[in-house]
């Protein structure tokens, strides 16, 4: 395995070669580094061959938020709606850099994304055609106006896959908005799945901080097979 860094701006990338020649490349966003994590827990569930890229340093609540609202969570949300700043910024400059550093063209792109970073690799396949097969793990599929959003438009490009997961304890949050996740990240799996996308939707055990790297292992395992 080969590693190569990256930093776009105050972003950290870094490309793990896993496989030599086309393969299919995942792209994944995540609050800290985490690719080591990552590939141990895709061992653990027997992943085919990918080629991983993992972004990090990102102004999470500002970077990832598709447009401005109000506090939700907490006073130090900061849902900045930046998104469309920084989606330019991954498809212009984070993709074509890292895929200069290939023996060969990828298969295909995986968008994969946990929390508020799942919604913006949701968001993102509205908006740009550069990414055929969508992860959202444990998504923040409550942000207020999202599943409007979804029903109001179409994906940039059919997508080929989307893997949409929750956790069985997300709901139970004292915050009426984010009590919402679980029925709205099924609502959008059914939207999805009537417009002809290859969907799944999957509950896991727990709440929203268990076991991220399997979550999203268990993603990309679906994916690479789909």
């Amino acid at each position: 395995m080969e590693i190569k860094e990256l930093h776009v701006g105050h972003r950290l990338v870094c490309l793990y070669r896993l496989v030599e020649g086309p393969a299919p490349i995942v792209y994944s966003i995540d609050y800290h580094e985490n690719g080591q994590l990552l590939l141990e827990a895709c061992r653990q569930v027997e992943c085919s061959g990918f080629n991983l890229v993992t972004i990090s340093g990102l102004h999470w609540n500002q970077e990832l938020s598709p447009w401005p609202v109000a506090t939700v969570v907490s006073k130090d949300d900061n849902f900045a709606g930046e998104a469309q700043q920084w989606l330019p910024v991954l498809t212009g400059k984070v993709v074509p850099q890292v895929e200069q550093l290939l023996d060969a063209p990828p298969l295909w792109r995986m968008l994969a994304g946990y929390s508020l970073a799942g919604l913006f690799a949701v968001w993102a396949a509205f908006q740009c055609d550069q990414f055929t097969r969508i992860l959202s793990a444990s998504g923040s599929m409550w942000y207020p106006g999202w599943l409007e959003y979804a029903h109001q438009h179409e994906p940039a490009t059919p997508l080929l896959g989307v893997y949409l997961s929750v956790g069985d304890k997300e709901s139970t949050s004292r915050n009426a908005v984010l009590q919402t996740v679980g029925e709205r990240t099924q609502a959008l799996a059914d939207l999805l799945a009537g417009r002809g996308v290859n969907v799944k939707f999957e509950l896991n055990p727990g709440n929203h901080f268990k076991n991220p790297p399997l979550r999203v292992a268990k993603g990309i395992k679906w994916l690479l097979g789909n």
